[in-house]
């Protein structure tokens, strides 16, 4: 099917046509002669051709400009997708010129809109890491300015301005809680900001401290020295309180005026106990003579408690009668020499006491295990003492053990053998266990002899097999009546055991039933033998005389 613009162009031929006859034949209706027919046809036609000639010139000029125009839009498109750093646009292959212009026309517009919307973008994103960067003291995203930013930087942007606020918080936290500890110990000590940057951090707005690494770190540094300060207080207070307490027991202060009850600041507190304290020692200095004795009772205490021999504890002051200041500071720093030593040392101390505790406590167990009437209590007495006993012997070696290690540190500190009434502690403790053993061992030796002594041999007889036609009316009882003589008595059962272990070490002597019968034969022999050493029947009857 033709298109609508050749079914045009042939219509206007046709129309040129028609005109042209009809020109012809009002030239012959007029009488135009032929020359002047040529003519005015010569002048249609140059008419014609201008007038199709200034149209294809027009037509090639827009063809012209569509030429640079499209020339143009591709070197902007290649300078926007260069700029935004996006792949350079391909065009249909099959568009005209027209076609072609429009869509690099569109498409540039496009990259414009994208190009502005990611400039402003990047603007706004720029001052919010910027203010965020501020306040925390660093470096804020960098993209250099009148630069397209990509999608890449931009989502790296964000990214950036979402880390930079998290930590933000968490630093405006950790502020927050330094904060309100370092208020709370300046409180407490009461301390008064003097460095502008105790200001910033206690007085300011919170939103007016700059939240640096370095600010933090400060601020920790400043709670640490705080916290230092306020355990240097402390401890001067139990210092205070202990110097207190030990007055109060050295000048004999009745129970109801002992008084530490103090609230409010440490340094108002430690000013009070300071107070106390000195009101404490003018009393001290006053009543001497009794502080001094007692403070030679502590020292008692503390010698017991450190295991002093005699000879440690003749000091010379302690003799003297002229109760002086400088008799008291004497007597002060033994007193705090002693103290310190028994605290460095108490490990030590209270093992050796502990061992002795538990030794005693063995020795009563033992003693209940070898006795033999241990064996009639009730209520499970007898276990569980047994078990005490066992663990116990169990626990002493470990204690002993440790006591080892603590006396070896004691020996490396003091240069010198640890003494306890003038021997060492371990050979005090295996003189112990030797005694102990020998005690053990000679009670078994006595329980032997009298398991010896006790063990007769005495062999049962056999009664007739066949009975007596004797009646039991003529029967006559005899004194020994109802028993067997001793000789023919049976043996108990720990006889028996004893006879059966003591067999090779008896011997026959004179006048002794042979308990040693391995058969009925020998035994006859034997009783016909011995039958002189028997007196009375050997049944337990006798028969009358008729």
């Amino acid at each position: 099917m033709p298109r609508q613009s050749e079914a045009l162009a042939s219509s206007i031929i046709h129309l040129l046509n028609v005109k042209m006859a009809k020109l012809q034949d009002v030239w012959d209706v007029i009488g135009i002669q032929e020359e002047k027919r040529l003519e005015r046809m010569g002048s249609v036609k140059i008419h014609i051709e201008m007038l199709l000639n200034e149209m294809i010139h027009e037509e090639e000029l827009l063809n012209d400009q569509l030429n640079e125009a499209i020339q143009n839009w591709q070197e902007k498109l290649q300078a926007l997708c260069s700029e935004l750093l996006l792949d350079l646009y391909k065009a249909d292959k099959n568009s005209t010129p027209l076609q072609l212009e429009k869509e690099l026309r569109d498409e540039v517009t496009t990259l414009l809109k994208e190009r502005d919307f990611r400039m402003e973008q990047c603007e706004i994103l720029l001052k919010e890491d910027q203010a965020l960067c501020n306040d925390l003291c660093k470096t804020p995203y960098y993209i250099p300015t009148g630069k397209v930013p990509s999608l890449e930087e931009i989502e790296e942007l964000k990214n950036h301005i979402l880390s930079a606020a998290k930590e933000k918080e968490r630093r405006l936290g950790t502020f927050l809680g330094l904060r309100h500890e370092i208020t709370n110990l300046m409180a407490n000590i009461d301390h008064v900001p003097d460095t502008t940057f105790e200001k910033d951090a206690v007085l300011e707005q919170e939103d007016l401290f700059f939240l640096s690494d370095e600010n933090i770190k400060s601020l920790e540094v400043l709670r640490q020295q705080l916290v230092k300060r306020k355990e240097e207080l402390v401890t001067m207070q139990e210092s205070l309180k202990e110097q207190i307490h030990s007055l109060w027991i050295t000048l004999q202060i009745p129970t109801e005026q002992q008084n530490m009850e103090t609230t409010g600041p440490i340094c108002e507190v430690n000013a009070v106990l300071q107070q106390n304290l000195e009101q404490l020692q003018q009393m001290k200095i006053k009543n001497i003579k009794e502080v001094i004795t007692g403070i030679r009772e502590q020292l008692h205490t503390y010698w017991d408690k450190c295991l002093y021999s005699q000879q440690q504890r003749e000091l010379d002051f302690l003799q003297s009668e002229n109760f002086t200041e400088e008799l008291l500071r004497v007597h002060d720093e033994e007193l705090l020499k002693i103290t310190l030593y028994y605290e460095k040392y108490q490990e030590l101390f209270d093992n050796f006491e502990k061992w002795e505790r538990w030794w005693k406590l063995f020795l009563e167990f033992e003693k209940k295990a070898s006795d033999p009437n241990r064996y009639a209590n009730r209520g499970g007495t007898l276990l569980r003492e047994e078990k005490d006993r066992t663990l116990l012997q169990k626990k002493l070696p470990k204690l002993e053990e440790e006591l080892k290690l603590n006396i070896l540190k004691w020996e490396t500190e003091q240069g010198g053998p640890f003494m306890i009434n003038g021997q060492k502690p371990m050979i005090y403790i295996a003189t112990q266990w030797e005694q102990h053993r020998f005690k053990k061992d000679q009670e078994k030796q006595e329980r032997s002899v009298k398991k010896d002594d006790a063990s007769i041999c005495r062999t049962p007889l056999k009664r007739p097999l066949c009975p007596s036609n004797t009646p039991q009316s003529k029967i006559r009882k005899t004194p020994n009546a109802g028993k067997l003589p001793d000789l023919l008595q049976r043996p108990s059962l720990q006889d028996k055991k004893t006879i059966d272990t003591s067999i090779p070490n008896v011997a026959r002597q004179p006048g002794t039933f042979n308990a040693l019968v391995t058969s009925y034969s020998e035994f006859s022999r034997d009783l016909s033998r011995k039958s002189n050493c028997v007196k009375g029947q050997l049944n337990s009857t006798t028969l009358e005389n008729p």
